[in-house]
């Protein structure tokens, strides 16, 4: 499995739910697959997302850490995008998942990002 580049700065989003969240990286899947959106893919893995399921107590919530580039195209395309934090990849949670990233990103549907989410595989 890929791990976050070391030194490498990431953006982290909070979802409560599941389901959320796997929207969201769907619709930024489908955007990146636009005519607009293609143009944030400079080089491969410019646009990373990775994504973790946490647990507090009996509560489950994912984390979505996104590349500049890859906050950048998510601002373009739904504003405002609400990040909570910064951290580098040596600072993610072990076992994140990379569900968007790499030389070919393809359009995914949110029941696909739902199942990559709840199972850490991307």
């Amino acid at each position: 499995m890929p791990a976050p580049s070391f030194d490498r700065e990431f953006h982290v989003l909070e979802f409560d739910r599941t389901n959320e969240a796997a929207a969201f990286v769907a619709a930024l899947s489908r955007f990146l697959n636009s005519p607009v959106g293609s143009t944030y893919l400079g080089y491969p893995d410019s646009v990373q997302v990775w994504s973790h399921m946490s647990t507090a107590g009996s509560d489950k919530f994912v984390e979505v850490f996104l590349s500049p580039d890859a906050l950048d195209a998510a601002s373009a395309a739904f504003a405002p995008v609400l990040v909570s934090g910064r951290r580098r990849g040596s600072e993610l949670p072990a076992g994140c998942a990379l569900v968007i990233g790499g030389e070919h990103t393809p359009a995914r549907g949110i029941e696909e990002v739902e199942y990559m989410l709840i199972h850490g595989r991307s």
